[in-house]
């Protein structure tokens, strides 16, 4: 499997390490389920998860799993359920095709905002939107169920629309039942002058 994310860590604080070393009740390892009875939104990527964290007080109806794969901001996600203990918030710290592959549960929703376009043609291979991706995520969820993908990068949009318009495992619509905050991406890809582009898909 590709790494669909760099090597970097991230230079981590005192309080960083204090709740990265915590035995936290909403960690999840490979094969955990969420103990919840709401609809599950696998949110892969947060980042530093300021925004993420306001969409989980929002959107209290729905279960959250934050997948994310560097630690600085896991550290940080971890710090907002002790503070605030969500009882809809759950965190995975790695890889979120290896956390989807490892589960059989129902996921009706997943968001991905912000993906590392990985503008460089030598580096297509590693984004995580792929044609494989798409094929992966038909194979996991269920009829019915939404992807959203947002992003700011022209060539990453490009990408996007080619694979859309050629796939045939979903639908483009418009409705996507979770709310979210402008994030960091978000607001940096603003100040920059960028097109946002929300794609959301529905399984067929």
């Amino acid at each position: 499997m590709i790494k669909t994310f760099s090597s970097r860590a991230g230079r981590l604080s005192p309080t960083n390490i204090k709740f990265l070393e915590k035995k936290s009740q909403c960690i999840l390892e490979l094969g955990d389920a969420p103990n919840t009875n709401k609809p599950v939104v696998i949110d892969i990527g947060f980042g530093d998860a300021q925004s993420f964290s306001k969409d989980v007080l929002a959107n209290q109806d729905y279960c959250f799993i934050g997948i994310e794969p560097y630690k600085k901001g896991f550290a940080r996600a971890i710090e907002f359920y002790e503070t605030y203990k969500p009882d809809n918030l759950f965190l995975f710290n790695g890889d979120a095709r290896e956390y989807i592959e490892s589960v059989d549960f129902d996921i009706p929703y997943i968001r991905i905002h912000f993906p590392d376009p990985w503008p460089k043609k030598k580096h297509i291979k590693r984004r995580l939107i792929s044609k494989e991706f798409l094929s992966f995520m038909h194979s996991k969820i269920k009829k019915g169920s939404k992807l959203e993908i947002i992003t700011d990068s022209k060539v990453y949009q490009d990408h996007i629309k080619e694979l859309v318009d050629t796939q045939k495992f979903f639908e483009i619509i418009e409705n996507f039942e979770i709310s979210y905050e402008v994030s960091t991406f978000h607001s940096k890809g603003l100040q920059k002058g960028h097109s946002i582009r929300r794609y959301i898909l529905l399984k067929n």
